[in-house]
């Protein structure tokens, strides 16, 4: 048992923050703290914008009826959310038909037939598109207009005969980091100087969550500031969607009572995501009209009460959580699938993970399923399936090892058809053919079997105190997406075993405290059990290394804590003081 560690720099007691943004390479503190309206951008910066507004407009006028696509992600939900309540908003009576996909299907592939044939003017895409040419020139063929408001890096966007409104097709844009949902708020701010009404911001948390969701850059200050907006909203209550503050309310407990952008990414998000991505075409239909702020009321089991009548928002609610509960299970169990396959082909002696995924995992769960693979063997992995002479799948990065930015890694190679997503999330293809020299390329790169972990400081036990977690762990709402929240190592830190505890239902936490600061190890389910046993079995006196995150423990007094990402133990001489518990 061992970890490698490099030292980022070291912070100083008082100037905690501001240090520790230096060493992520930020240069404008205040302005990435407190973004204000100034970093936004013109609208008028986005290609075709004008030109979209006036072909919108024009059908609005008219009460032409308008087809919707709603693409198949939180960013693809919210963008077309955002569209549709605006639209209504500004003309409640103009028909619009929205279209979902079945499957995880982005784009008009699966729908061009069944909109074609609709009796709408007007076709909007938000978050997808801008490669779908032939798509789109088959819908202008059957007498429509279709506006894209789009994100994605597609060249052949530009040849697009529809109108796309695109950041990354727009030279004069400096933010690259907007989503999709981030270009339909620009066009609705410019829709409301034409109607002269300001209601594009009454959407700023449907906003943030499409932008957390698609894991935006928050480096951007008008990306960062949008986010800001839109989660102010969700801390007060004061949003407008109720679907956002359904989910809210009832993960404020998991979120350690705070919203923050690390608290809506891990559990407000993947409970949308999981009913997109394992829901029927009937729930995720209620899911969206969900989202569009709809009154009403449906039917649902409930245990220990029978049917229940209750909102919209709350039986997607209660539907959300059984399909997040169902995925990770899944996830779980294709992990466990995979693994056997691993073990047996010894494809864990690589630096890097490739799987096939075959038929034994779940096609929508590709990218979650890689990502416990990543967790588990501790490096990047790419978990791919076969069909003919093509491997597609997901790829995911692993932050403890050195490849930091795995997408550009596999860009790199120059093997890969297709590379498109995050640093460290994103989807993959490549031929058969060149898999087998990337096993090449592989085989000559240094396995480092120990995680590397990136680290903000190293303290000592004896010099450590309360009131230094406090300092950072204060900052929470700061973090996340492309500004990860730091990590720290302590070293020596005494432990006798009676102070040592072992907690949870599943017994996947373990506790000590020491100088006022709490020590926690916890699982999101896996039992630590054994762990705590190898533990206990040292002697009375255990002395650790812990690598870990600076927090406060709001459930328990509000005392200071370290979340534990890893530990290194061995038997000690020191004897635990005490009085520090």
């Amino acid at each position: 048992m061992s970890f490698r560690y490099e030292l980022l720099g070291n912070i100083c007691f008082g100037n905690e923050l501001e240090d520790i943004l230096k060493l992520k390479g930020i240069k404008d503190i205040p302005s990435f703290l407190n973004p204000t309206l100034d970093n936004t951008e013109s609208e008028l910066l986005l290609d075709n914008i004008e030109l979209a507004r006036d072909v919108y407009v024009r059908h609005i006028v008219n009460n032409d009826e308008i087809d919707l696509l709603v693409d198949c992600d939180v960013d693809g939900y919210t963008s077309a959310a955002n569209i549709y309540l605006y639209t209504k908003k500004i003309n409640q009576k103009i028909k619009i038909n929205c279209f979902i996909h079945e499957g995880k299907i982005h784009g008009l592939q699966d729908k061009i037939d069944i909109i074609s044939s609709t009796n709408s003017k007007l076709v909007i895409v938000p978050d997808a598109g801008s490669g779908d040419l032939k798509e789109c020139q088959a819908l202008i063929n059957s007498g429509k207009d279709v506006i894209i408001l789009d994100h994605h890096s597609i060249k052949e966007g530009r040849n697009n005969p529809a109108i796309v409104v695109n950041n990354q097709l727009s030279p004069r844009v400096s933010d690259k980091a907007m989503t999709g949902v981030g270009i339909t708020y620009k066009f609705t701010k410019l829709l409301d100087k034409h109607f002269k009404v300001d209601y594009a911001d009454d959407y700023l948390d449907l906003v943030a969550l499409g932008m957390i969701g698609d894991r935006a850059d928050v480096l951007n200050l008008q990306t960062r500031y949008l986010i800001n907006e839109g989660l102010k909203l969700m801390r007060n209550m004061t949003g407008k969607n109720k679907l956002i503050r359904t989910l809210v309310e009832a993960q404020m407990y998991a979120m350690n009572n705070k919203v923050t952008l690390n608290s809506v990414g891990f559990y407000i998000c993947p409970l949308i995501n999981s009913m997109i991505r394992l829901g029927t075409y009937e729930d995720k239909s209620i899911l969206f009209e969900a989202m569009c702020n709809s009154d009403k009321s449906l039917e649902r089991k409930v245990p220990g009460k029978g049917m229940v009548r209750m909102s919209i928002q709350e039986y997607t609610l209660r539907a959300c959580q059984s399909t997040n509960r169902k995925q990770k299970k899944l996830t779980e169990e294709s992990a466990a699938v995979l693994s056997e396959s691993i073990n047996l082909y010894g494809l864990d002696k690589l630096p890097i993970l490739i799987c096939n995924a075959e038929d034994k995992v779940d096609s929508n769960s590709t990218g979650l399923i890689a990502n416990k693979l990543a967790d588990q063997y501790q490096r990047p992995c790419l978990l791919m399936r076969r069909k003919g002479d093509i491997c597609k799948g997901s790829g995911r990065g692993y932050d403890k090892c050195e490849i930091l930015d795995f997408n550009q890694w596999c860009k790199e190679t120059k093997l890969f058809n297709k590379v498109d997503g995050h640093p460290g999330a994103f989807g993959c293809q490549i031929t058969f053919e060149n898999t087998n020299k990337l096993f090449e390329i592989l085989s000559t790169m240094k396995r480092i079997d120990e995680p590397t972990y990136h680290i903000y400081g190293i303290y000592e036990a004896d010099v450590i105190h309360d009131q230094i977690i406090r300092n950072v762990a204060k900052h929470d709402d700061i973090w996340g997406n492309s500004v990860s929240e730091p990590i720290f190592l302590i070293k020596n830190v005494p432990c006798n075993i009676y102070y040592l505890n072992l907690l949870g239902s599943k017994q996947n936490k373990i506790e000590f405290e020491y100088h006022n600061i709490k020590f926690t190890k916890q699982t999101k389910g896996s039992s630590l059990s054994s762990d705590y046993k190898e533990l206990i079995a040292i002697g009375e006196n255990i002395e650790f290394d812990i690598i870990g995150r600076f927090s406060i423990d709001n459930k328990s007094g509000k005392m200071a804590q370290v979340l534990v990402e890893d530990w290194l133990y061995r038997k000690s001489n020191k004897v635990q003081g005490f009085g520090f518990g």
